[in-house]
Order: structure tokens, then C-alpha cells, then sequence
């Protein structure tokens, strides 16, 4: 893994590359469910895990990036998805700055931001959020028990004509932004929260 770059393959055919930025501490089978489920639903030709140094809307700072980079690798066998800590080994603080980066330097690549429900719950809290869904497709992934909270976001709200039908959400990949699409993942309840409360 190149700490610096991440390598695309720029000039595949119908090329789709997911982007799932977390802190992934620890990576679990949620993480892998979502993952294969947006490649499918999205048509995704793979999908980058990319790991944060931490998350600024959260207290508690992640294990070092060597160990969570080393249980991923353990508990992922699927080759479409790839792993890089192009984030947490850059001076990138915030994920619009590393979503710039990426844009700038792979401008052919089909770009698809990829969140949980959580996330989007948050989102119009992260640094510059509207200048990543005016720049990069989002893929939404959430449980259906979450979609009344999603629906009612301010994300969705201000988005809310640039959003995509579920049972299309094929169609993102050709899309524009700002366009995004939420289907919905009977995801493991399984958290990394849950999962470190018991380590």
C-alpha cells in the first residue's frame, strides 16, 4: 500500500470506486456487509476503506493505524475491497480535504461517497459538507428503522431534489452531483462501539 497515493485504475471501463472514510476501530463484519452491499446496489467496481486519524465529532481517539489497517486485513477476504490510510498518514484533518486531494489528482475516476445512516445523521456538521454533495455522488446505506431520521435530516432536506429513488440506485453511478440515493441494509447491530466495550 502506497502511503502517499492510492492507485486507480484510470482508464477501466465503467470504473466506479467507493469511498467509506471512518475510523474503523475496530473494522467488523458491519463494515464488510455495507461494503458489499453498496458494491452491488451501486455498482461499484471496488471500494476503499479510508481510515481517519480520529473523528473530530468524537472524544475518544482510535488505536494506531497499523493495528486497525492489520484487523482489517485479517477479517476481509473479498479482493474488491482495498484498504489505504492515505488520511491518517497525510495532513489531511478533515475528510473535504482529502476528498479535494483525491479529485484534483484523479480526475477521471467515477467517485462515490459512500455513509451509513450515522453519518448522514451528522453530516451538515462536518467541515465544508456542502462542497463534497455539490462535488461527489453519496451512496446511503441504512437500516429501514432509520429512514424517517434520514428522510428528515438536514442533509436530505437541503438535498432533497438531487436525491435518487431507491430502486434505482444503479443509476448513481452515471449521475451527476450533487445526487445521492439511500437504500436500505439489514446491517449487523453489531457496532465497533459494542465491539470495544467487550475487548
Amino acid at each position: 500500500m502506497n502511503k502517499a497515493e492510492i492507485t486507480f485504475n484510470q482508464y477501466a471501463i465503467n470504473y466506479t470506486v467507493g469511498l467509506l472514510g471512518g475510523s474503523f476501530n475496530p473494522p467488523h463484519h458491519g463494515h464488510v456487509h455495507i461494503s458489499k452491499l453498496a458494491i452491488r446496489k451501486f455498482g461499484l467496481s471496488e471500494i476503499f476503506w479510508l481510515y481517519t486519524k480520529k473523528n473530530p465529532l468524537k472524544l475518544c481517539p482510535p488505536e494506531n493505524i497499523e493495528s486497525r489497517l492489520e484487523k482489517s486485513i485479517k477479517l476481509v477476504s473479498d479482493p474488491r475491497i482495498k484498504f489505504s490510510d492515505i488520511e491518517a498518514n497525510s495532513n489531511f484533518n478533515y475528510s473535504v480535504q482529502l476528498l479535494k486531494h483525491l479529485k484534483k489528482k484523479n480526475s477521471r475516476i467515477n467517485f462515490i461517497w459512500i455513509m451509513g445512516e450515522d453519518s448522514l445523521l451528522s453530516f451538515h456538521l462536518w467541515k465544508n459538507w456542502q462542497w463534497i454533495a455539490n462535488n461527489y455522488k453519496i451512496g446511503v446505506l441504512a437500516r429501514d428503522s432509520a429512514r424517517a431520521a434520514v428522510n428528515s435530516s438536514v442533509f436530505a432536506s437541503k438535498f432533497k431534489h438531487s436525491r435518487l429513488h431507491s430502486n434505482n440506485s444503479i443509476a448513481l453511478k452515471s449521475a451527476t452531483a450533487p445526487a445521492w440515493c439511500l437504500v436500505n441494509t439489514k446491517r449487523s447491530n453489531l457496532s465497533s462501539t459494542d465491539i470495544r466495550s467487550d475487548v
